[in-house]
């Protein structure tokens, strides 16, 4: 059975996942800049009055004047018609709910042929989405491999379709909304705003890829299936889905005291700390003189660090081999880690102290404790900040979820995935 995990797991493939990654993280902190000029159309140099939007999705539309492009309702109004049944009437299944321009059909499934660039993977919304849209570096890179037969590549191309067009095609349910909802004149001003962060990133996998020139690292890219170009459009294309979604979540700007306390005892295992000891350990093995002689050298050794000698030196010289090594250091310790026994003898000693021999059947045992944890728990006041932003963070994750999965729901989707 041919496996895809040697091109999947290539040096290429990283490559390429390590330069998306750069977008990714430059793109994180940039979703509040385009939220804000999605939601505002006042930009420098523009004459006449500023207007404010208003929720351009889930929200009655403003006056024309406002976010809507002018052929927004025509715009809808087709995507309505697309792919839909009508009733006895002649009137569009959907068409009694205004407020949603898209029919849901969940993710119905094209014909499909042997896969190419130009390969038709997905209809959203009536709108084609081309294999090369979705899969053209590694498209590339398999069809490059003379390696692979054809069967393979085609193997590869649907294993990876699989995992990303799903994806894909939510984002692309958001993109034409933007491209409904916002002027072309402000989906312009957004990318020359994002351009310079864009720059940055490049700069620094230029850097990192040890090239000369942006165009140096182009070349490298277009040998990798890229190319710094396909970069930029992925990172405007991420942009305007992030920034869009940022425009449409409410989230308070701050959390009741009850609800961070509430989250505080729930978690109260992340904000405290166990008893813990690190265990220092001598095995004394019988030799001729059997368990009683092991007993009479535990002795002895007792004596000696009760004269100074240090507890590591004697079981790196006298301990059996396993601890000789480590010079009898366990590690930490934390309570019930150890047998009920052991567990009193280790805890009930104090830093520095030298338990008595414990003497077993095929051996004798020495403990020390060479440093101690106490149990402790932070208090509420120090992390009340940290608990706060948590919770922000999840209340913002939870509504971007719930606005994509209305507008998921609002779209007609079919593709060739079974």
């Amino acid at each position: 059975m041919f496996s895809t995990q040697g091109v999947e797991e290539s040096a290429v493939n990283r490559l390429v996942s390590q330069l998306k990654q750069h977008l990714r993280c430059a793109m994180r902190d940039h979703r509040a800049l385009v939220a804000a000029c999605l939601l505002s159309l006042a930009a420098p140099g523009c004459k006449g009055r500023s207007i404010k939007y208003d929720n351009p999705v889930f929200e009655p539309a403003p006056p024309r004047r406002s976010l809507i492009n002018k052929a927004a309702d025509e715009e809808e109004r087709r995507l309505l018609g697309v792919g839909m049944e009508t009733d006895d009437q002649g009137t569009a299944a959907g068409d009694a709910d205004p407020a949603n321009p898209f029919r849901s059909t969940g993710m119905q499934r094209l014909s499909s042929g042997p896969l190419t660039g130009n390969s038709v993977v997905a209809l959203v919304n009536g709108h084609p989405v081309f294999l090369d849209d979705v899969l053209a570096g590694v498209r590339q890179m398999v069809e490059n491999n003379p390696q692979l037969t054809d069967q393979q590549r085609q193997m590869i191309l649907m294993t990876q379709l699989k995992n990303r067009l799903p994806k894909y095609v939510e984002d692309e349910l958001i993109v034409q909304q933007v491209k409904i909802k916002v002027p072309k004149e402000r989906q312009d001003l957004i990318r020359e705003s994002l351009e310079p962060k864009f720059q940055e990133t490049v700069e620094v996998i230029r850097k990192k890829e040890n090239k000369a020139t942006v165009q140096e690292l182009d070349e490298f890219l277009s040998g990798q299936g890229t190319s710094v170009e396909e970069l930029r459009q992925s990172f405007y294309r991420i942009q305007m889905v992030e920034g869009y979604l940022s425009s449409l979540i409410k989230v308070p700007e701050k959390v009741d005291r009850e609800e961070l306390l509430r989250y505080y005892e729930d978690h109260l295992r992340d904000y405290s700390s166990e008893e813990k000891v690190r265990v220092a350990k001598i095995v004394v093995r019988p030799g001729k003189g059997g368990i009683a002689q092991a007993q009479q050298q535990a002795d002895d050794i007792i004596a000696r660090i009760g004269q100074g000698q240090q507890f590591q030196e004697l079981a790196a010289e006298l301990s059996d081999p396993v601890n000789r090594d480590k010079r009898g250091d366990m590690g930490w310790i934390s309570r019930g880690a150890l047998a009920p026994e052991l567990e009193d003898i280790v805890f009930g000693l104090a830093v520095g102290d030298v338990s008595a021999p414990r003497v077993l059947a095929d051996r004798v045992e020495i403990y020390s404790i060479t440093d101690r944890h106490e149990p402790s728990t932070i208090p509420f006041q120090q992390v009340q900040t940290e608990i706060e932003e948590t919770i922000l963070n999840q209340k913002r994750e939870d509504a971007r979820r719930e606005v994509r999965d209305q507008i998921r729901n609002r779209g007609s989707v079919q593709t060739v995935l079974e």
